[in-house]
């Protein structure tokens, strides 16, 4: 239905938004660990946590995720099976239950493909990148992991800042 290089082939597939082929999560759903997530992607190696506080937006899409099917909900009870109030709320918070589990790596997911887009040269930057990170260890410059050189930046991609001299 989806193929590789869709939004929603990453979406709904839990995959990496840069590579699409590296996993999301660590355990399946039925586990119930609902934020057993890799830190970077174990194939490309994207940091899917991009800043601190980046998943505060994953938050807003949730909500706006499970208010979506808990109306759903509502009105089917309501209007098409005539439900009296009770049974409404029962099968609202039935809903609501089951479905936190899955609304909680759906709105990471895709929250993170929106700030990140798929890449299909991935692996040419993180050549050069590392390539570039040799250089720099050559010529005695000390290139640990929060350089600028192993951060993607904030879509996903090498970061060209350049410094400006005044």
């Amino acid at each position: 239905m989806f193929s590789k290089g869709d939004k929603l082939y990453s979406i709904v597939g839990m995959k990496c938004p840069r590579c699409h082929e590296g996993k999301l999560w660590r355990s399946p759903l039925y586990k119930l660990k609902f934020y057993d997530m890799y830190e970077n992607c174990p194939v490309c190696g994207l940091k899917y946590e991009q800043e601190p506080g980046f998943w505060y937006g994953a938050m807003y899409m949730g909500y706006t995720f499970s208010s979506g099917a808990l109306l759903i909900v509502m009105l089917i009870t309501l209007l098409v099976l005539k439900w009296d109030i009770p049974h409404i709320l029962i099968a609202i918070g039935i809903t609501a239950v089951i479905g936190f589990t899955f609304n909680t790596r759906l709105s990471r997911s895709a929250w993170l493909n929106i700030m990140v887009s798929y890449n299909p040269n991935w692996k040419k930057q993180n050549e050069d990148r590392e390539k570039k990170r040799e250089e720099l260890r050559a010529q005695g410059v000390n290139v640990d992991e929060s350089s600028s050189l192993t951060s993607q930046g904030h879509h996903g991609f090498e970061s060209n800042n350049k410094v400006m001299k005044f």
